[in-house]
């Protein structure tokens, strides 16, 4: 394995941005399903099929999961984050490289947490709609959105990690 060398930097604002935009996504989801949490039913929906109709239902128990799966990302991608010289790269890394490197990839991993985060966000707010009128629909264009935003940035930063060699 190549030695890479560990540089310490600071974050960046669009780093701390990006970590206050998962944060209030996470706290948001928390607010709500416990403000909605005596409206809903003991059954709501669970599992959206490709069309975006419920085929699949669960307890409101259930609706703990997201937020407990969005701070579980958060904090790994955030742990994760400060130990870029550990990730894989498409080139190697080089004492003359890897300030950028790393810099590219501390924020990809933050970028990528906020994608997440606003995604199970907007799944949660689309159950819990779904649960309050009984039978509802996840939004197909919003849900595909959020996913081409998923895919686009990890694209970008492949691409721009490719570029920095």
């Amino acid at each position: 394995m190549e030695q890479r060398p560990i540089i310490p930097f600071s974050r960046s604002k669009a780093e701390t941005i990006l970590d206050v935009i998962s944060l209030l996504v996470i706290v948001s989801m928390i607010a709500y399903v416990a403000y909605e949490w005596r409206n809903l039913p003991d059954r709501i929906p669970m599992h959206f099929n490709g069309k975006g109709e419920i085929d699949g239902w669960g307890n409101k128990m259930s609706l703990i999961a997201l937020p407990l799966i969005g701070i579980i990302v958060y904090v790994g991608l955030t742990l994760l984050s400060k130990v870029p010289h550990v990730y894989n790269y498409p080139t190697p890394i080089t004492a003359q490289n890897a300030r950028g490197q790393y810099q590219n990839a501390r924020l990809f991993m933050n970028s990528l947490k906020a994608v997440i985060v606003i995604l199970f966000g907007f799944i949660e707010w689309s159950v819990i709609q779904s649960a309050r009128v009984g039978n509802g629909e996840l939004n197909g264009w919003v849900l595909g959105f959020i996913l081409l935003m998923l895919f686009g940035t990890i694209i970008f930063f492949i691409i721009r990690s490719i570029q920095l060699k």
